[in-house]
């Protein structure tokens, strides 16, 4: 089997929840992890509980599929010290076949009734 960063986009779908935040924060440039969570939580505020573990396990699986990557950045201790990631082609391409995705999704949900059909200007 060819390894996954190996795989078109649609391949890697679909993203756990949290996988698909920690790329769109990443599409905003190189940061490291606690910058992640502001990111993500300044985005959707009711994820005001990210845990460490899970957000490292989900960076780590990103990484290993070549989503995203390990980085070096600047030159004082603390920026030598923490962990800079960024986002790779492939992840951007994977978050766009994910959006992609959910939009056809809500998409489906408005033909079934289910969410409200978006009002158009009057």
């Amino acid at each position: 089997m060819a390894s996954r960063q190996y795989l078109a986009p649609e391949q890697h779908l679909p993203l756990h929840p949290l996988e698909f935040q920690v790329l769109l924060s990443l599409t905003e440039g190189v940061t490291h992890a606690y910058d992640v969570v502001q990111r993500i939580e300044a985005r959707q505020p009711e994820w005001n509980q990210i845990l460490p573990t899970n957000l490292y396990r989900r960076i780590w699986r990103l990484a290993s599929a070549g989503l995203l990557e390990e980085v070096e950045l600047g030159d004082s201790a603390e920026e030598r010290r923490r962990k800079y990631f960024a986002i790779t082609p492939l992840g951007r391409g994977v978050a766009q076949a994910e959006a992609t995705r959910l939009r056809g999704l809500l998409l489906q949900a408005e033909q079934a009734g289910v969410l409200p059909v978006k009002a158009g200007p009057t």
